[in-house]
């Protein structure tokens, strides 16, 4: 049985990291206007860009194994995250745990700043 949850294990990080690859060369694919567009409306470009030509991304100069080492970092710091946990940072540029806010103050004459965290309700009230 071990064997065979190992084999579904690997057979889905493969999957994942082939698709992280043919997001990652798409990606490279488009303009700044189009990059710019889609992360403000969240819409491809229409018409969507031409495939690059084999060998024209930088991905494709790249060994695997360092792939595998960019694929790993990217999972290490967005696998976990939600569709809605990314349309959060999208919007904020923060994730929804560092709802941390900065307060100005002035301290024995001089100017100061701490960060504490927001509360759900805080940040309900600033978006009214």
């Amino acid at each position: 049985m071990a064997s065979i949850q190992g084999r579904l294990k690997r057979l889905e990080d493969k999957q994942r990291f082939i698709g992280w690859f043919l997001v990652e060369r798409f990606l490279e694919s488009l303009t700044a206007e189009q990059l710019e567009a889609y992360a403000r409306d969240g819409r491809w470009p229409e018409p969507l860009p031409e495939p690059l030509a084999p060998g024209a991304s930088l991905l494709d100069r790249v060994d695997r194994k360092s792939l595998i080492k960019l694929w790993e970092e990217r999972e290490r710091i967005l696998g976990h995250r939600t569709q809605d946990e990314h349309a959060f940072y999208g919007k904020n540029g923060y994730w929804p745990e560092q709802r941390m806010r900065p307060r100005y103050f002035r301290q024995d004459g001089f100017l100061s700043i701490e960060w504490h965290i927001e509360s759900e309700g805080e940040d309900q009230r600033e978006k009214k």
